[in-house]
């Protein structure tokens, strides 16, 4: 099989020691040219260290498009015949705006593309624009560059993958700690349908250390290639695998189920919704109790087996129990006994359906005052309902793949997404947790994984509680806390609303 050779130079960065960064970096890239590799990646802010106070003390380090660092790798990549990526702090000429850019020199050694940051410091770089062109073609396939936290936000990286991006480049500063980008990083290849690789640093800057930080590859199906860290300068090096000379993305497949129609309330403008509750008149936030149930499919539905279960959990044990999907040769009748079982034991029930006819599927939420609120899987329109006190929308498994599905639901007021679902794995349990970013609760039953996962506090890790081998997870949620939501607005909406067939790229 063809393969194309791909470089990631994990540079122990010396804070404000642009001479000392800049040499290294010219014999990293030089080796690792003249070792075969087709494209070379280099850390975020690989010349000057990442932390700065102000642009005063930024000041000395920026460097133009036409700087000196920029210029010797150029005569690299020229030379070699190879793409190199740098990330680098930019001052712009013509405004005086500095930026955290990645520069993407080709191998005639011109610059191909000029990426600044979205997620930028603020202290001293102005934030890239969300529709600023971020992708090249190569011979291989279409690649997308991002910088660092640029990935912490979903739909960042879902702008890149309808952008046509085949492997996605990461220049980063990211330390290990509260989140482990490897988990974020993985989540997003797999949800996507690229090939991510991310050039991490090494060393001790100003204010932190990188010492423990991984440079990663993953495949587009979020399999793991290469997770390395070193505690002083390296190279590592990893093959990706070619079909007919090009790179064998899953994008199309991954994007097949998006549902643009769907998402349209991503674009609401919630600045000034400063108390959800009153501004879309929810339901009086309180603490509620939810209990997941990981439950075998063909159980579920069979004499007493659902009762019995809400029965145990019904009274002061759970105020909302989710369970997987059931499968059943009568849906009319399984839904009938949920909603029964949920009223006699006076407890909120939410289970799927799968008829074993033709394999139809539906989701259900029967409430203890005899509500029952049904959705098939071919509505494609969001479904929510106000329990006593939390919006709850209810969600398929491969809808929650979309971060625009959570988004446009956090912006209605969702406060908790629940996700009754069959057969689960890792790659659903860290693609699932991370859409809590997106600013909404989600609880997800499966027939031997349940999790419930909350919106992170700051810019960490989302907070998750995680049961397996038939175990029940137990999570009170304090809804007044999860209305207070801090959205990330800085997105090309356009891109993300279009439908496939007349998306811009």
């Amino acid at each position: 099989m063809e393969r194309l050779k791909l470089a990631l130079v994990h540079l122990n960065v010396r804070h404000g020691e642009p001479e000392q960064n800049r040499n290294e970096l010219i014999a990293f890239n030089t080796g690792a040219a003249e070792n075969g590799a087709k494209i070379i990646v280099n850390t975020e802010l690989a010349v000057s260290g990442y932390s700065f106070s102000s642009r005063n003390d930024i000041a000395s380090l920026v460097e133009s498009q036409q700087g000196v660092t920029i210029k010797v790798l150029q005569e690299v990549a020229s030379h070699y015949s190879c793409f190199i990526v740098l990330g680098y702090a930019e001052r712009d000429d013509e405004t005086g705006i500095y930026y955290n850019s990645a520069a993407v020199i080709g191998p005639d050694g011109k610059l191909l593309l000029n990426y600044r940051k979205i997620t930028a410091e603020v202290r001293w770089a102005c934030a890239g624009a969300p529709f600023q062109h971020n992708t090249f073609p190569t011979p291989w396939g279409t690649i997308g560059i991002l910088i660092c936290s640029d990935t912490y936000y979903g739909a960042i990286p879902r702008m890149s993958s309808l952008r046509g991006v085949d492997l996605l480049l990461v220049p980063a500063n990211w330390p290990g700690g509260s989140l482990d980008p490897r988990e974020l990083w993985q989540a997003r290849a797999k949800e996507n349908g690229f090939f991510l690789a991310a050039c991490n640093r090494s060393g001790k800057d100003k204010t932190m250390s990188c010492e423990d930080a991984y440079s990663c590859v993953y495949g587009a199906n979020g399999e793991r290639i290469l997770e390395s860290r070193s505690c002083e300068s390296d190279v590592f090096y990893t093959e990706l695998p070619l079909e007919d000379g090009k790179l064998l993305s899953q994008r199309e497949k991954q994007l097949q189920s998006r549902k643009p129609s769907m998402y349209a309330p991503m674009y609401l403008d919630m600045r000034y919704a400063t108390d959800l509750t009153s501004y879309y008149e929810l339901p009086e936030p309180s603490e509620i109790k939810v209990v997941c149930r990981p439950l075998h499919a063909k159980e579920l539905f069979l004499d007493d087996v659902l009762e019995s279960h809400i029965r145990t959990y019904s009274g002061e044990k759970s105020d909302l129990l989710i369970f997987p999907v059931g499968l059943s040769d009568d849906k009319e009748q399984a839904l009938s006994r949920l909603s029964s079982a949920a009223h006699k034991h006076h407890v909120d029930v939410c289970a799927g359906v799968v008829s074993e006819r033709n394999g139809s599927m539906v989701i259900a939420l029967a409430e203890k005052d005899g509500n029952l609120s049904v959705r098939s899987n071919e509505n494609s329109k969001l479904l929510s309902v106000d329990l006593d006190n939390a919006r709850v929308v209810l969600a398929f498994r491969d809808e929650l793949y979309h971060p625009e599905m959570v988004i446009a639901s956090a912006k209605q007021g969702c406060d908790l997404i629940v996700c009754p679902a069959s057969d689960l794995d890792d790659h659903d349990r860290r693609v699932l947790g991370a859409r809590s970013i997106e600013q909404a609760a989600l609880a997800v039953s499966g027939n031997s994984l349940a999790f419930v996962c909350q919106p992170p506090e700051g810019h960490y890790r989302w907070a998750e509680t995680c049961a397996d081998n038939g175990a029940g997870c137990s999570v009170t949620l304090d809804i007044g806390k999860l209305r207070q939501k801090k959205f990330y607005e800085r997105l090309d909406y356009d891109l993300l609303l279009r439908s496939r067939k007349t998306e811009r790229i």
